[in-house]
């Protein structure tokens, strides 16, 4: 059965209370055995459900999940993996793991609890966005927790950065423009409240527990 498509949200008075339910499109690789075969790219609309039955698009929520156990089993590098995708997936492999060995750096492998140590994969959340008229309210953070409990059990890694989006794309270089540390200081505590805490001296968080 065909769902009625989700409207732009327009201007409304007041805003009903809501539940929510994220619709992601998956990416597979055609190529068995290839690097980019451990990598599935979800991408999701998260659509709010209003109390008279009306459907908005809210925002969207980006994961690459990267199976990093199998890799291992079938002798395929996890750098090549995670720089078959792009650049984030590729940074996010030199922050955290030792390029030699593949393993996890020290100081992450630190962070991480002993039950979460035991598994393999790895969750990069890439973007999750709210439309400004739902933020404030919570619901970013419980999208955040319902995504990770869901999608991130076998995950021994969970990471993101928090990079406001706004402000995305800026290399080393480039002068800062006014409001970024503010912005950054806002993210970062988003991704705090969720649950996550900072690798040291890595722009890069991750989720611990």
């Amino acid at each position: 059965m065909n769902k009625a498509k989700p409207k732009a949200l327009g201007r409304r008075k007041s805003l009903q209370p809501m539940t929510f339910r994220v619709d992601f499109e998956v990416s597979l690789s055609q190529h068995e055995g290839d690097p980019s075969d451990f990598i599935t790219v979800y991408q999701g609309d998260i659509i709010g459900m209003m109390d008279d039955d009306d459907e908005w698009k809210m925002g969207t929520l980006v994961l690459y999940m990267v199976e990093r156990g199998r890799a291992m089993n079938e002798g395929v590098s996890l750098f090549e993996v995670m720089d078959c995708l792009d650049g984030d997936s590729c940074d996010c492999f030199a922050n955290l793991f030792d390029s030699e060995t593949e393993q996890l750096k020290p100081g992450v492998e630190h962070l991480i609890s002993e039950n979460r140590g035991t598994q393999w994969d790895i969750m990069l959340i890439e973007r999750l966005e709210l439309n400004p008229e739902f933020r404030g309210r919570g619901l970013g953070i419980e999208i955040a927790q319902r995504a990770i409990q869901k999608l991130g059990e076998n995950c021994g890694v969970i990471t993101c950065v928090p990079v406001p989006l706004q402000f995305t794309g800026l290399g080393p270089n480039d002068q800062k423009p006014k409001g970024l540390r503010l912005a950054q200081q806002q993210v970062r505590g988003f991704w705090e409240r969720v649950g996550f805490i900072r690798i040291p001296r890595t722009d890069y968080y991750i989720w611990p527990n």
